[in-house]
């Protein structure tokens, strides 16, 4: 009787690798770090508070996120930058004015020169009645709520700029006019009335009076609002404002109509 053969091996059979294939987390690349572990607790001495231990990958910055401003805050300080720029406006026409006078008051008082030193003398009153106007339209916009109708783009921040432009163009003009009446002065014999013209005529173009009635519409707009209930019972005093800007109006006209005049 043969021996039994032994069984034939298997050829698909397990066979244990020596070096298995990294398996799980040790599959992530080294250049990313671990996950965080959790905080272990150790105990100290007694009475010693226990503290937490981080990893060296945890991030110790918060960030606190920043609220954008509101388009009203915005708008508010667009119009404190306006109206800060015509108070330097104001001071320097105050300064200009000072300086004409003085200049007009020391020009000699002769017949020949009688008739054209009272027509400087007028149109110096009538400068300062624009200056006193537009110090008047600063005072009633103080309170911030009025300040919305002096935005930069608004019609009556158009026009105050321009009433700026408009004066300072005009006291340079007279300025030059009085110092060829001094006795020093080089042009003393024949003041050049022909560029004093163009100068005058040149400077019109800064009053805006086409804005007369869109600042009007503005300020009814407002007026509405206010008397609707929407600002509160103390509501600004939008009254003042309005007083101010018609009598700015009414001394701008008017100082152009006797601009035209003829000196002397």
């Amino acid at each position: 009787m043969n021996p039994a053969s032994p069984a034939p091996k298997k050829r698909d059979s397990f066979r244990p690798l020596l070096f298995a294939p990294p398996q799980g987390g040790e599959l992530l690349p080294p250049t990313i770090p671990p996950p965080p572990r959790a905080p272990s607790w150790t105990a100290e001495a007694p009475g010693a508070k226990a503290r937490s231990t981080r990893s060296a990958n945890d991030s110790h910055v918060r960030l606190r996120a920043q609220s954008l401003p509101r388009a009203a805050d915005i708008q508010h300080l667009d119009a404190q930058d306006l109206l800060d720029e015509l108070c330097e406006d104001q001071l320097t026409m105050s300064m200009n004015l000072a300086r004409l006078m003085e200049s007009v008051a020391s020009a000699p008082r002769d017949l020949s020169m009688a008739a054209t030193l009272r027509t400087l003398d007028a149109r110096l009153a009538d400068l300062g009645a624009l200056r006193d106007a537009l110090a008047r339209v600063h005072l009633a916009t103080v309170d911030t709520r009025l300040q919305r109708l002096v935005v930069p783009e608004s019609a009556l921040a158009d026009y105050l700029r321009g009433i700026y432009a408009w004066g300072h163009a005009v006291v340079r003009a007279l300025e030059h006019l009085a110092s060829s009446l001094q006795p020093e002065g080089p042009l003393r014999v024949h003041p050049d009335w022909a560029l004093l013209r163009w100068r005058i005529e040149e400077a019109k173009n800064f009053h805006f009076d086409e804005l007369h009635e869109p600042i009007r519409a503005d300020l009814l707009a407002f007026t509405i609002i206010v008397q609707g209930g929407s600002l509160g019972a103390d509501h600004p005093r939008i009254n003042e404002l309005e007083y101010a800007v018609e009598r700015l109006i009414s001394t701008a006209v008017a100082l152009e109509e006797h601009l035209d005049e003829r000196f002397g």
